[in-house]
């Protein structure tokens, strides 16, 4: 019986299902952004119409300066950077949605390498083999 860790394939099928899980949410979250930015853009610009005066910047614009953040945070193709932004070691200002997930991830490795079994000895899963 082979070891599944040390199968190449299954650490990338892990990876795919991964990326496809992210990859969903991302795009709910892209949906939600839109259906509550149609209205909320409706009524900035009926609040613009009525009470902007010439030459300021109204509501409009901020809810689509939100609007443009909030997709910039979710950043959906952002697998598709990944091997650039390694190269060049380039980080980003300001934490993304793939940051939450890694931090996420990362914690719950961190949390199964410290799972005890039911004899009270320290599972090794999660650990590199020597």
């Amino acid at each position: 019986m082979t070891d599944p860790s040390s199968d190449p394939s299954a650490e990338s099928r892990g990876q795919i299902l991964r990326n496809v899980l992210v990859f969903q949410v991302k795009l709910w979250l892209e949906g939600f952004k839109d259906l509550v930015l149609m209205p909320l853009s409706l009524g900035a610009a009926c609040l613009d119409l009525v009470f902007l005066r010439s030459g300021k910047k109204g509501a409009l614009h901020s809810v689509m300066k939100i609007g443009d953040r909030f997709e910039r945070w979710v950043d959906l193709y952002a697998p598709l950077d990944e091997p650039q932004a390694e190269k060049t070691g380039a980080s980003t200002l300001r934490p993304s949605l793939d940051d939450l997930v890694d931090e996420a991830e990362e914690g719950l490795r961190q949390g199964a390498s410290s799972v005890t079994d039911a004899h009270g000895v320290q599972s090794d899963q999660g650990r590199p083999k020597e």
